[in-house]
């Protein structure tokens, strides 16, 4: 066996050089390979930076290099599967290295690849691996509107000294969902929600994609703007209610928008949803406040600041008017209540009740008196007969 594995090994490499001639365009002859390609924004050291993580998924397809390791892997699985991770690190991961570093130094873009712990090259069974790495600045740009890969192109495979197309069979790039895209070239086989599918190439496609700025401000120009604003004195807040209709919003566009109200006012809470074409933002925030009052009325002003310009401003609840830098000022007025009135009519109404009662009371005295019944008729003649002896008396004394 071990003969045996020598033998193809050697045959494999005096293969003659005549042979390959043509190798620049044709297609590399020893693995089945299926890209997958996730890209997405990241944040390192406070710049947003475009990372993509590739995936690579080989089956070796050569007859006689399969032959070989087979053999390798009859005398010792280890030592094959050592040399088969070598073989498809130098062959898939280096030469996709080495595509890349020349394709970043052309554009003058940095770039730094970083590899998982143990290397990128991970063996499976009936000889195939996986290949995995993350590179940084996959989409840069250079104007703020459009990111653009600096990979785009053509890549080559180098295999014993001779540069054959690097062919694959499948490549699978993943864009975030919400992220606007401006050309994928060539056009993809399949494209739904921010997945796109070739089959059969050896390039990295074009791929420009809209920055989010660039969408915001797009869709900030196709939308008409409106909000409302109640300002309520004794709470102390203002609710808003801000509409954009006429497009659909992505989510970085939404994020822009809630970051905007957040960073020009005091928002106490937040909140969106997205329906019929229409974004709608509610929300309550503190405004600045001045109070002042005179002997009649009570006056409050709020100021509150909008984080753009506004096509419709509304004000309920209060006059309003309109200051410079997107600056809503809020005047609410309260007159105050007089009380002397009603002190006054407060004083009458116990005099006329103190009247009453007093007439009540008199009304009750007669009627008590009325009500005392007469002396009886014996006792007032005993007295009027005493009276009238004792005038006999008297005059009969005379």
């Amino acid at each position: 066996m071990r003969k045996l594995a020598v033998l193809i090994l050697t045959v494999l490499l005096i293969t003659p050089l005549f042979s390959m001639a043509s190798a620049a365009d044709d297609p590399q002859p020893l693995f089945n390979l299926d890209f997958v390609i996730k890209t997405a924004p990241t944040t390192i050291n406070g710049s947003q930076v475009w990372m993509a993580t590739f995936k690579v998924h080989a089956v070796l397809k050569d007859p006689a290099y399969r032959a070989y390791f087979e053999n390798l892997a009859a005398n010792n699985s280890t030592k094959a599967e050592e040399e088969f991770r070598d073989f498809v690190r130098q062959l898939v991961y280096e030469n996709l290295k080495d595509n890349f570093e020349k394709r970043f130094e052309a554009a003058n873009v940095s770039s730094t690849i970083y590899l998982p712990e143990g290397g990128p090259v991970r063996v499976l069974d009936n000889w195939s691996a996986t290949v995995t790495f993350v590179i940084s600045n996959f989409l840069v740009s250079d104007d703020g509107k459009v990111l653009r890969c600096p990979l785009s192109g053509s890549m080559d495979f180098v295999f014993k000294g001779h540069v054959f197309a690097y062919t694959w069979d499948k490549m699978t790039l993943i864009l975030p969902e919400d992220y606007e895209v401006k050309n994928l070239a060539p056009k993809p086989d399949d494209f739904t929600d921010g997945v796109a599918i070739w089959t059969g190439g050896d390039y990295i496609p074009l791929i420009e994609v809209y920055t989010p700025l660039h969408t915001f401000m797009r869709f900030l120009n196709e939308t008409h703007r409106t909000i409302s604003l109640v300002y309520d004195p004794h709470e102390g807040y203002v609710q808003f209610n801000a509409t954009f209709s006429g497009a659909e919003a992505s989510k970085s566009t939404v994020e822009y928008i809630i970051k905007g109200f957040r960073g020009t006012m005091d928002i106490v809470s937040i909140d969106s949803s997205q329906r019929n074409n229409s974004l709608v933002v509610i929300g309550v925030a503190k405004p600045e406040v001045s109070y002042r009052e005179t002997s009649k009325e009570k006056v409050w002003q709020a100021i509150i600041k909008l984080p753009g310009s506004f096509d419709e401003v509304h004000v309920e609840g209060g006059t309003y008017q309109l200051a410079p830098d997107n600056t809503v000022i809020i005047t609410v007025t309260e007159e105050k209540t007089n009380y002397v009135p009603y002190l006054w009519g407060g004083l009458v109404v116990l005099v006329v009740l103190g009247i009453v009662v007093l007439k009540r009371r008199r009304s009750a005295g007669s009627e008590v008196e009325e009500a005392e019944e007469p002396p009886e008729e014996g006792e007032v003649s005993v007295e009027d007969s005493g009276n009238g002896g004792e005038s006999g008396e008297m005059d009969g004394g005379e």
